[in-house]
């Protein structure tokens, strides 16, 4: 089950990303989300966190529609997005995307992108999409598509990753270790319509992403 998760982070560009809505199985409104979806005319299939950013207006919009709610307090150990990916996966999710996890906030942008981690722990394909990022995390082999005007950036989150080998890429890399805290991944550009990846030991960020 393809899950999609609408924060309350900054989206410019509906069109763009409604796509990604519209090819899920079921759709999970974060918090302030409701005000996003609202305003594409999408209704989920909940609602959760704590509603601290939230429109009352929206919120009570989807709630007289009877969308079920999950509420949380505003003191709690989780993010509104890590209460959501454990709903998607009690829900039994297998991909999980998030929109407007993203925005002027970074430590909540920087959190969400770490929970990429908790969905790879999880078994989840999990991804953090806007209207110019596609960011996934992986620890084993993987392929992405190239898509138009976009670059791709392997970023190492572990110490080290080892045994880093690209095909389809402009600057290859050949059983190349990696090392955290160094932007020698950064920017690649694509040689063909599919690039591939190796990984022998570690973790990465990939950031397919467009200016």
């Amino acid at each position: 089950m393809k899950v999609v998760c609408v924060c309350n982070g900054s989206i410019s560009d509906y069109d763009k990303l409604k796509k990604y809505i519209l090819a899920s199985d079921y759709i999970i409104s974060v918090d302030g989300g409701a005000s996003h979806l609202r305003k594409m005319g999408i209704d989920p299939d909940i609602l959760i966190g704590d509603f601290d950013s939230a429109n009352p207006q929206d919120l009570d919009y989807f709630i007289g529609k009877g969308i079920e709610v999950f509420k949380f307090p505003v003191e709690k150990d989780m993010t509104d997005s890590e209460l959501a990916i454990e709903k998607a996966f009690e829900l039994g999710a297998k991909e999980l995307v998030f929109l407007g996890a993203l925005g002027t906030r970074i430590d909540h942008s920087f959190a969400n992108i770490m929970l990429l981690k908790k969905m790879l722990d999880r078994g989840l394909k999990g991804s953090i999409v806007d209207e110019h990022n596609e960011i996934y995390m992986f620890d084993s082999d993987f392929s992405l598509s190239n898509k138009e005007g976009c670059k791709l950036s392997l970023i190492p989150i572990t110490e080290k990753v080892t045994g880093v080998s690209t095909k389809g890429l402009k600057y290859p890399l050949n059983n190349a270790t990696m090392v955290l805290g160094t932007s020698w991944g950064v920017s690649n550009e694509f040689g063909k319509e599919t690039a591939k990846v190796t990984i022998v030991s570690g973790i990465l960020l990939a950031c397919l992403s467009r200016d």
